[in-house]
């Protein structure tokens, strides 16, 4: 059935696309492009509009990633598809010393994109924390963006939402709540604790800052609610957390007039590689809604 689905969408995309496909001189790229001193590693793919950006999750280098490749194969067909490797991963040069923000992600992907000659405006794909950095680039660039598909993606609130859920330091608690606790606080004050030196607490104020994208597609594909985020905890505490993510992610709704979320059935937070053909799905609509969006 979800074959079928992505074939539908598939045809019905390339039906109405005749005014919208970009000239067939769109050559593929695959290279590292300068954004002032350093260089970040972009790989595109396809013809024509929207042009889909994908960021993926902490730590993952999409462009290296057989599973985001696999993925934007699919959507080729369709437009241009774009792979980007943050700061530090895959084959783009680390930032200088320091913590980073969501910010930092945001104009790196800017100016790659610039100096590579990928126009836009842009549908981006975040996944994780990638959809982090997805909303900050669209707050900071809302001329280059046309849209938003957000892949089981970080909310602004999400760290300091489950770090209130959890029961007040006890004599004797699990452990497993413990070490949620220390992970969760560590999260928001120490971007030393995590791979990319990325600042949660800055990046989160920065999400913020995108109240609105007026009718611009918003395509929230969100894991199952039958998925644990945080493993270990007793099942009361657990679905008490899953809940409160369920929520953060249908809030998401609210950015544009013009969102609609797919929830799959049993896939958790990896849904790029437990569920790709649901991700290729939520970003085929996302393209076919850019395409069809009412211009004000």
């Amino acid at each position: 059935m979800r074959a079928l689905s992505i074939a539908t969408l598939l045809s019905c995309i390339a039906i109405g696309a005749s005014g919208s496909m970009a000239a067939s001189t769109e050559w593929p790229i695959d290279g590292r492009f300068d954004v002032g001193g350093r260089s970040i590693r972009l790989s595109c793919g396809g013809a024509g509009g929207p042009a889909v950006v994908i960021d993926a999750g902490m730590g993952t280098a999409p462009v290296e990633d057989a599973g985001w490749r696999a993925i934007a194969a699919q959507v080729e067909p369709v437009t241009r598809v774009c792979l980007y490797d943050r700061a530090g991963l895959g084959r783009s040069d680390p930032a200088a010393p320091g913590p980073r923000s969501s910010l930092d992600a945001a104009r790196d992907l800017h100016a790659a994109l610039g100096t590579a000659g990928v126009t836009g405006p842009y549908l981006l794909v975040g996944h994780s924390v990638g959809g982090l950095h997805a909303q900050v680039f669209a707050a900071r660039y809302p001329a280059d963006t046309a849209g938003l598909v957000l892949v089981s993606t970080t909310h602004p609130d999400q760290f300091s939402t489950w770090l209130a859920l959890l029961p007040p330091s006890a004599p004797g608690e699990e452990p497993a709540i413990t070490e949620a606790r220390s992970f969760l606080v560590a999260m928001q004050t120490d971007p030393g604790k995590n791979e990319e030196r990325l600042d949660m607490h800055a990046s989160a104020v920065q999400a913020r800052q995108l109240t609105s994208l007026g009718n611009k597609p918003v395509i929230v594909l969100t894991h199952s609610p039958r998925f644990r985020m945080v493993p270990g905890l007793s099942e009361p505490i657990a679905v008490r957390l899953e809940d409160a993510t369920q929520r953060m992610q249908r809030q998401f709704l609210s950015l544009s007039t013009n969102a609609r979320q797919n929830v799959a059935d049993r896939a958790g937070h990896g849904l790029p590689h437990e569920a790709p053909a649901f991700v290729v799905e939520g970003i085929l609509q996302g393209v076919a809604a850019v395409r069809e969006r009412p211009r004000s």
